[in-house]
């Protein structure tokens, strides 16, 4: 779950329609797995409220920092810093193997196709999502 909050009255409305779905979810025989469910909440405020976790079926909602989220990594600011450390670690990594494969006299334009099938994939994935949030040097 993202939470977006801006007042006590949206926190309320959170609040009741988490039941609802809850219930929703309990009426039509569906189960939730409160255990693998997360709660982040972002607050851009300079006096963040400390909410209370959620409960759904008597068991707390883990309230978190950041989590991933179809391969992007949300923090509780959208700053994406996290993120594009992830994925620059990842990066690097692989061309460790493209260089290693140089050092072996491998042809450039088979390192190229390993560099568009590897590497280019890594940094481009959701890259619109974060890139207007990253310093420029």
């Amino acid at each position: 779950m993202l939470v977006l909050l801006n007042d006590f009255a949206s926190y309320q409305s959170y609040l009741s329609s988490v039941v609802r779905f809850s219930s929703w979810c309990s009426n039509n025989f569906l189960h939730l797995n409160v255990s693998k469910t997360k709660e982040m909440c972002i607050d851009f405020r300079r006096n963040r409220t400390v909410i209370s976790p959620v409960v759904i079926n008597g068991e707390p909602v883990e309230q978190v920092d950041s989590f991933k989220y179809l391969g992007v990594i949300l923090d509780e600011k959208l700053s994406f810093t996290e993120h594009v450390t992830a994925v620059q670690k990842k990066s690097q990594q692989r061309l460790h193997v493209l260089r290693k494969l140089r050092a072996f006299y491998v042809d450039p334009l088979l390192l190229l196709r390993l560099y568009r099938s590897i590497i280019e994939p890594l940094l481009t994935y959701c890259s619109i999502c974060y890139c207007s949030f990253c310093e420029k040097p």
